[in-house]
């Protein structure tokens, strides 16, 4: 009789281990779970941060290939956003929606410095744009070299993603191009 009570009293123990167990497994499994979905949300962030940031650098790249800066600093696009000066939209998922993904709105641009370049500097008869430059029999020639600052502001409405990218560039330009744009 006594083995009969030990090997009913076994039977409760390990259904209380066994339930230990399963509660174990169970708070592990949901403890993953939990870990998988921060990490996703974190890698979600990096990558709406990356695509407001590049879409930051293209438009500056954009604002700098068209060259209107040095003329005008309040007119850097030649389509703006909406109609807003100086505001680029970028629609990245690909569907023709009403609504862009992300908006650029860059400063005007600031003029750091500029160089007059010295007519003994030029190679005039072997590059057409010192040619160009040339102005005999003056010590400065008609062009220079000046140094721009940009700055853009990108944001992604729907993902609250905002960043700030500046981006100097350094320009061979016409003193009559820059005269009203950048007095220095």
């Amino acid at each position: 009789m006594r083995s009969l009570e030990m090997h009913s009293r076994q039977r409760g123990v390990v259904l209380v281990i066994a339930l230990i167990l399963l509660l174990a497994v169970t708070f592990m499994i949901v403890t993953s779970s939990n870990l998988v979905q921060t990490d996703l949300k974190i890698v979600q962030n990096m990558e709406s941060r990356e695509a407001v940031r590049s879409a930051a650098i293209s438009a500056i790249e954009e604002a700098i290939s068209t060259g209107l800066f040095t003329t005008n600093t309040l007119n850097l696009f030649e389509d703006p956003c909406d109609g807003d000066v100086n505001t680029r939209c970028y629609d990245l998922n690909g569907t023709i929606d009403t609504s862009d993904d992300i908006r650029v709105t860059l400063t005007e641009p600031t003029c750091v410095i500029v160089t007059p370049i010295e007519n003994a500097g030029l190679d005039v008869f072997n590059n057409a744009a010192d040619a160009s430059c040339f102005l005999p029999p003056a010590v400065y020639s008609m062009c220079a070299n000046s140094v721009w600052e940009f700055e853009a502001v990108a944001t992604d409405p729907l993902t609250g993603a905002s960043v700030t990218v500046r981006q100097g560039v350094s320009i061979l330009t016409t003193l009559n191009a820059i005269d009203t744009a950048c007095p220095s």
